[in-house]
């Protein structure tokens, strides 16, 4: 009984210095690799596939869709802006119209204010956001309208389509997955950046760089 009792607490002893032993191989969150934390590092490696992701998809739409308007006057430029802007907003309205419903619902409301994390304050926070990233969009895609040439107005279209896109995975990533929505975040935000950088390169020095 004495050796059974022995080798039992043996046992539980082995068992607890291995268990440590694991534990202590497990990875600081604190520790940095080229600067960023292992919790960062997802976040980045999510940037560089929107980057890319970006890049792609604008290359290969410019090369499959090959389309030009039938003319290129200051009217027919306005015009296509905004029937870009329509598109764009649509993500928004559908987004107002959702929180209009919601706020009838009374278990959506901790006395005046939307419950915190709800289904209520996630979209009013992702309306609010769509119209910030909306104001920037329009602008670059205006300046893009007065300086592309005829041959690269389709580029409006495209840019078009991913700020949509970004905006759905966004709002979706908002309710289910951080990961989804930093890439829906990014694939709105820096396709619109890329359009700033090209106008001022424009404006400022006068280069045009193909589109």
């Amino acid at each position: 009984m004495q050796r059974s009792v022995k080798q039992r607490q043996t046992t539980s002893v082995k068992q607890r210095q291995t268990t440590k032993r694991k534990r202590g191989k497990r990875r600081d969150p604190r520790t940095k690799t080229f600067g960023f934390t292992s919790r960062q590092l997802p976040f980045i490696a999510v940037l560089l596939g929107n980057w890319l992701f970006a890049a792609a998809f604008f290359a290969i739409g410019k090369h499959v869709w090959d389309w030009t308007p039938e003319a290129w006057g200051i009217a027919d430029r306005l015009a296509l802006v905004i029937k870009d802007s329509v598109f764009a907003l649509v993500p928004g309205v559908i987004g107002i119209c959702i929180v209009a419903a919601q706020r009838l619902n009374p278990n959506m409301w901790v006395g005046r204010v939307a419950k915190p994390n709800s289904s209520l304050d996630i979209n009013t926070r992702f309306i609010l956001n769509t119209f910030e990233q909306f104001t920037a969009f329009f602008i670059a895609n205006a300046g893009l309208a007065i300086y592309c040439p005829l041959e690269q107005a389709r580029t409006l279209p495209i840019l078009t389509t991913l700020f949509v896109m970004g905006r759905v995975l966004f709002w979706i990533g908002y309710h289910k997955n951080p990961y989804l929505r930093a890439f829906g975040f990014g694939l709105t935000f820096y396709p619109t950046v890329a359009a700033f950088a090209w106008l001022m390169v424009r404006m400022i020095f006068g280069i045009h760089v193909p589109l």
